[in-house]
């Protein structure tokens, strides 16, 4: 008696409200033209489509190594792209007379309305799929009786607008399926691992039971209530003729999912989940890529609106990662160090960071920017202020030297005692043996390089270093300059390296190509911008030299079979950064190796071996081309022919030393008479060479190397 009572009570009641209801239905749809808060007229479709879209970034390949978005991960598609298993299983749940009514079903209300009184709370909303979609895109979700009305005269109008087709394809891509999923295609990914095209209808089911409560019915957090909602949607398919009861009963004891299948950065991904992995945008490059969007005004004039257009814009992305090299370079990072010496450098809080651009375009190929993005999110390659180069500085003073006349085998004295004023120490003090410079740069000699800066003026190598991209602030007045005393960050040494294999034309990094919004406009296109920083020909030699050095000085670590290697070691005071930096026909590289968390710290011994740039760095170097020509085989390069030398080998001279007379150099009668004003360096306190001079030509004997040290601590080790 008591049931039979309170279904009396529900009928009563349902009754009312849908008299009610119809009360205030009716004269809404008889106003459909002029009932709601906006006017007649044509509702304004693009309000629907005004959604947050994922954007993708693509590998020069084209294939996808990240996706940005924020809240909403969604990824339209058509519906001609989406399987009968989902609209079925979508309508069944929510709207089963979809493509009868006129945008309200007033027979799903009052079913509707008699469910929920007799359940005594709200189960079911009533709402058709046109309505959801109505007070998504226009309305709030407060629960009054007016939105209501406006919700329905509102669905009225967009129906006649549009086809019932185009309104359920904007449903399924907007609707919320939890775990960050908006729209069918992220939901396939993030539950299975495919696309929307695959999905069963086993699967359509549990979307479909997931839209009324997308966070309660959640499968991997809530699996005892997902599974109970999923038979409820099971059994509505089943009402609605979509499936057999014995389908019903079969898909019923199919497993949920225990765990996402896109988006996992480090943790439990489910073996059943199929080959769409979305890969998350935590890597060094994509995180520089990120940056310079938000940074770049193309996109937006604020910072709000350039993020909703990286994270929800739809933007296609592409970057000039080569796979093939990103995969080398981190192999190389990873295992280049034995296991036990790998043990002892992580102890000490010792990595390593690389950088590799394509010397003929300045395209960035491949980025390790430290220990590892999930653990040091701080990108050493790439960020300001950079670290000390040591020795590899030196490849912009044999530039310099080779711009203003100076040959390979032009000889170069050893370390000396300059006057230093206004500084400490006063005077400057370095050590190490002279040469050609041919062979001063297989020895990294420092106090030859010291010389040769005093040869051809500072100011002259910065403006060289400039020239090429690099950005540091340098002090002229600093004598050890061609030490590389001043920080720069591996991605300029490598991009100013690069011009030398480029003829002397410098291309400027780029980590974009281009973007395009998710109509195909095109937003971003990179542009070439080459400029001459040195000519041809000091190109050219200074590969020569460089080559000399791999071959057998300080860089025979770096050595490779397949293609020619070129490139200079560094080490800095104390052993604080070692380097290398090289090129191959296709490639420039910058290895950096030392403790990102001191920047100073000197690393002392690893493996029992004392730290210079020719031991690890231009090993990591070797492995990383290594891996890379024999993966991706480059037609073979060859370095060029340069110009046959004009004149007999000399003492060296430059713009600040005319004759050569800091290399050993003495002036003849006729030079003493004509020069009113000798070089400021002239005055030197360096001991006098000995000289054997006829009328014509002069021969050297570079001066005695000083047994003073190094101002800057203990004497290096080599490079």
């Amino acid at each position: 008696m008591k049931k039979l009572i309170q279904f009396g009570a529900a009928i009563f009641s349902g009754g009312v409200i849908v008299a009610v209801a119809m009360a205030i239905l009716i004269p809404s749809v008889a106003r459909v033209a002029s009932a709601v808060e906006g006017g007649d007229g044509a509702i304004d479709v693009s309000q629907f489509q005004d959604y947050a879209v994922r954007s993708q970034v693509f590998a020069a390949d084209g294939s996808l190594i990240a996706t940005l978005h924020a809240a909403e991960n969604r990824d339209p598609v058509p519906l001609s792209a989406m399987p009968d298993t989902i609209k079925d299983a979508v309508l069944s749940v929510e709207d089963a007379q979809f493509y009868e009514h006129i945008g309200i079903n007033l027979r799903g209300l009052f079913r509707a309305l008699v469910e929920n009184v007799q359940s005594g709370q709200v189960e079911q909303g009533g709402s058709t799929i046109t309505q959801q979609l109505v007070k998504k895109a226009l309305l709030s979700d407060e629960r009054v009786l007016n939105r209501k009305t406006q919700e329905a005269a509102l669905a009225i109008r967009l129906e006649g607008q549009v086809t019932k087709d185009e309104i359920l394809e904007l449903y399924l891509n907007t609707v919320y399926f939890g775990n960050g999923a908006y729209g069918v295609q992220a939901a396939a990914e993030t539950y299975w691992g495919k696309p929307v095209a695959d999905l069963t209808l086993a699967d359509s089911a549990l979307l479909a039971s997931l839209i009324s409560n997308p966070v309660g019915n959640d499968p991997i957090r809530h699996p005892k209530k997902s599974k109970s909602e999923r038979k409820l949607a099971l059994d509505r398919m089943v009402d609605n003729g979509v499936i057999t009861k014995a389908q019903a009963t079969e898909f019923d004891a199919l497993p949920l999912p225990v765990g996402r299948c896109t988006g996992v950065a480090a943790g439990f991904r489910p073996s059943d989940c199929g080959g769409i992995a979305q890969p998350p945008a935590e890597s060094y490059f994509v995180e520089e890529v990120r940056q310079q969007l938000l940074a770049d005004t193309r996109l937006g004039a604020t910072y709000e609106e350039r993020y909703a257009q990286v994270f929800g814009g739809g933007l296609k992305i592409y970057t000039t990662l080569d796979p093939i090299a990103q995969n080398a370079a981190q192999d190389a990072h990873d295992n280049t160090f034995p296991a036990n010496v790998r043990a002892e450098a992580d102890s000490k809080g010792i990595t390593t960071a690389m950088v590799s651009v394509e010397s003929a375009t300045g395209a960035v190929r491949a980025l390790v920017g430290g220990p590892g993005f999930a653990d040091y999110k701080y990108d050493i390659a790439t960020h300001e202020p950079g670290r000390q180069t040591g020795s590899t500085f030196k490849t912009f003073v044999l530039l310099t030297a080779l711009e203003q006349g100076v040959l390979p085998d032009d000889t170069v004295g050893g370390g000396g005692s300059w006057p230093n004023p206004g500084s400490t120490p006063n005077p400057y003090v370095i050590s190490g043996g002279g040469g050609t410079l041919n062979s001063v740069t297989a020895s990294s000699s420092n106090g030859a390089f010291v010389r040769l800066g005093q040869t051809v003026g500072l100011e002259n190598v910065m403006h060289i270093a400039q020239r090429l991209g690099v950005s540091s602030q340098f002090d002229p007045r600093a004598k050890s300059m061609p030490l590389g005393v001043f920080d720069v960050t591996p991605l300029e040494m490598a991009s100013a390296y690069s011009a030398i294999p480029n003829g002397g034309v410098r291309e400027p990094s780029y980590f974009i190509d281009r973007v395009e919004d998710r109509t195909g406009t095109v937003l971003i296109q990179h542009q070439a911008n080459p400029t001459r920083g040195v000519s041809w020909q000091s190109a050219c030699l200074a590969t020569q030299i460089l080559a000399n050095n791999v071959q057998s000085g300080t860089g025979t670590n770096a050595r490779l079979n397949g293609q020619p290697a070129a490139g200079k070691t560094g080490t800095t005071e104390s052993n604080s950064n070692t380097w290398f930096v090289g090129f191959t026909p296709q490639l420039t590289t910058a290895v950096w190796m030392g403790i990102p968390a001191e920047g100073t710290k000197p690393m002392g011994n690893l493996g029992g071996r004392e730290q210079f740039g020719g031991l690890w760095p231009a090993t990591i170097w070797r492995n990383y081309n290594q891996a890379y020509i024999d993966e991706a085989k480059p037609k073979r390069g060859e370095w060029p022919r340069c110009a046959a030398p004009t004149r007999e080998p000399k003492p060296a001279s430059g713009a600040s030393d005319p004759y050569g007379i800091l290399n050993g150099a003495e002036l003849t009668v006729e030079e003493t008479t004509t020069t009113t004003t000798a070089p400021s360096t002239t005055s030197t306190t360096l001991p006098r060479p000995t000289t054997s001079s006829s009328s014509t030509t002069t021969t050297t004997t570079p001066p005695p190397t000083p047994t003073t040290t190094t101002t800057m601590g203990s004497t290096p080790p080599p490079d």
